[in-house]
C-alpha cells in the first residue's frame, strides 16, 4: 500500500461537518393517576411489615439475651 492510503492530514485540515438538527419538541401526555389500593392489598402490606418488624425485633432480643448473659458470666467469674 502507498503512503497516501495512511495520510489523514486532510482530515486534520479540514473543517468538521456541522450537522443541523430540528428542534423536536414532544408532546407527552400526563399519566394516569394510580387507582387506590384496596384495603385488601393495604392489610396485606401492612402485616407483611409486621412480619418483619417481628422478626427482627426477636433477633435483638436474642442478640440482647446473649450478650447479658456473657457479662453476667463474667461478672462472677472475678
Amino acid at each position: 500500500m502507498s503512503e497516501h492510503a495512511y495520510d489523514i492530514s486532510y482530515l486534520l485540515e479540514s473543517e468538521p461537518a456541522r450537522t443541523v438538527a430540528p428542534d423536536l419538541r414532544i408532546a407527552r401526555a400526563p399519566s394516569p393517576a394510580p387507582a387506590p389500593p384496596s384495603l385488601a392489598a393495604v392489610q396485606e402490606a401492612l402485616a407483611r411489615e409486621l412480619l418483619q418488624a417481628a422478626a427482627v425485633h426477636e433477633a435483638m432480643i436474642e442478640q440482647y439475651l446473649r450478650m447479658t448473659e456473657v457479662g453476667y458470666r463474667d461478672s462472677y467469674e472475678l
